[in-house]
């Protein structure tokens, strides 16, 4: 418990002094969700959706990058206060709170810019939309950040962790697409229990090859 504890200050410590990075979020979302109104003001849902998770999965990129770019010298450090698959479920979280955030705004801007699906302006629709959402956010943090773990044994190259990201990411991205289209027509709950437990499915996957994998990469 102890370990975990510092690790968590440590983490936390490590945003406030990077808080700039939340605010370049941010800052993409923004200027990302204006670019696209300025060209297609009145998108199809399907369109919406596309371009919503476009966001999502550039700052989920954004943020494992730069989350597993560290000092050699700090990573030996850090192997000394905690294991490594403990120092990769920190990480994990690190980055799940990055696309989180960045999931909310983008989906408040593109509310705000082009307005719901006129199918999903109910709150029950958009409580659906949101769960969908979410749970895509937190499988494409996991998945980069298990990919990005992997690149950073070998020169922290972004080109390698694009690489690594390309056969877990696609079928993240097809079940996610799945869900918020479902949840955008307000179908019931029921016909979105197979696509939300598939984002679950896509969650669990990374962490569970990060939890076995980490201990032998990044023993040092």
């Amino acid at each position: 418990m102890n370990r975990w504890w510092t690790l968590g200050t440590w983490a936390l410590s490590a945003d406030l002094r990077r808080r700039t990075d939340y605010l370049q979020f941010l800052l993409f979302t923004a200027v990302a969700t204006y670019l696209v109104y300025s060209i297609a003001p009145a998108p199809s849902p399907s369109v919406w959706l596309a371009l919503l998770w476009v966001v999502v999965l550039f700052s989920s990129m954004q943020a494992a990058f730069r989350a597993f770019h560290e000092p050699e010298g700090l990573w030996t450090y850090l192997n000394q206060l905690a294991s490594p698959a403990e120092l990769f479920w920190v990480k994990t979280a690190q980055i799940a709170v990055h696309t989180l955030l960045t999931a909310l705004a983008a989906l408040l801007l593109f509310g705000l810019f082009f307005g719901l699906p006129e199918s999903a302006k109910s709150g029950v629709a958009a409580l659906k939309i949101g769960a969908s959402l979410g749970l895509g956010a937190l499988a494409f943090a996991a998945t980069m950040s298990f990919t990005s773990a992997l690149a950073s044994r070998a020169g922290a190259n972004p080109a390698l962790m694009a690489t690594l990201s390309l056969p877990l990411l696609m079928p993240t991205v097809l079940v996610a697409r799945r869900a918020s289209s479902l949840a955008a027509a307000n179908q019931e709950w029921s016909e979105l229990a197979i696509p939300l437990f598939g984002e679950l499915a896509m969650l669990g996957l990374p962490l569970a090859l990060g939890s076995v994998l980490m201990p032998y990469l990044w023993k040092q």
